[in-house]
């Protein structure tokens, strides 16, 4: 797998040596995104206008030097996997670590694609009771410490998401993802209390022309009444979920199908290059 960890500090890059990747700095605000095509990406402005918006929400005004980054990114991708001709993805976290001086550390690693099997039969997913978080428009470091103990201690390796409830069990989102319920023919996804992800985005626009949305989370003690589930995330896409705790789902049903080829498709047209030409 690949694995590189950047230090971008003004001019500077640093190649973080292997013993210190996994050394997270503890004051930070981070995005998540990935490579398709071998070098293009979907809306990584967008990223980095929410990097900077959670920056200013913890009270730190941050100006994110976009080119650099993206120049950085592409002159370190792998290229094509050696003697297959294949073009490998990266996913990819850009961390703007918060000190007096902001300065950026940059970890690639190959973007592995979701199993065919998931694809094709459904996640299996747990929820984590009273976990929803207090300020979830906000991509802190802080978030990225909390979510790991739920995988930590979930001793299920088939666990592919944890879903998020707050007090009163309302289903709010996933750990790593935004979080999507049919239920008599309408779509519902929690309108408040979520990262307006740039999945989220997409599913939105894309489901609009296929069936009704409704801005309410679905309720735990309402999943037996729930004919479809799935989630969404920007390295990801749609996710089907066969099932959530006990709850059996079965395979994608077809509004999840059509939601999947739409968003798909969008996002074929809409990929960007990561570089201008002749750079990285």
């Amino acid at each position: 797998m690949i694995s590189r960890c950047l230090e971008l500090r003004g001019e500077t890059v640093r190649e973080v040596p292997s013993g210190e990747v996994n050394r997270d700095p503890l004051q930070g605000v981070y995005l998540v995104a990935r490579t398709w095509q071998g070098n293009k990406v979907l809306d990584l402005d967008g990223h980095f206008q929410r990097l900077e918006d959670s920056a200013r929400a913890l009270g730190r005004n941050l100006t994110v030097p976009r080119h650099r980054i993206r120049s950085v990114l592409a002159s370190h991708l792998p290229g094509t996997a050696p003697g297959s001709g294949a073009v490998r993805d990266v996913r990819f976290r850009v961390t703007a670590v918060l000190d007096d001086d902001p300065w950026y550390r940059l970890v690639l690693e190959e973007a592995l694609p979701v199993p065919p099997e998931i694809l094709r039969e459904g996640a299996l997913c747990r929820i984590q009771r009273g976990a929803a978080r207090t300020n979830p428009r906000v991509k802190s470091l802080s978030w990225v410490h909390q979510r790991q103990v739920f995988f930590a201690a979930g001793g299920d390796g088939e666990v592919y998401e944890y879903l998020l409830t707050d007090r009163e069990g309302r289903i709010l989102e996933g750990a790593t993802s935004n979080a999507y319920a049919l239920i008599d023919g309408v779509l519902r996804t929690a309108g408040e209390g979520v990262l307006q992800g740039i999945a989220r985005k997409i599913v939105l626009h894309t489901a609009r022309e296929v069936l009704p949305l409704e801005f309410t989370p679905v309720r735990e003690k309402d999943l037996p009444r729930v004919q479809e589930f799935f989630i969404s995330s920007a390295t990801r896409g749609v996710v089907p979920v066969r099932r959530i705790d006990d709850h059996r789902l079965g395979p994608p049903g077809e509004i999840t199908r059509e939601i999947t080829r739409r968003y798909n498709r969008w996002l074929d047209e809409h990929l960007e290059p990561l570089a201008p030409p002749g750079e990285g």
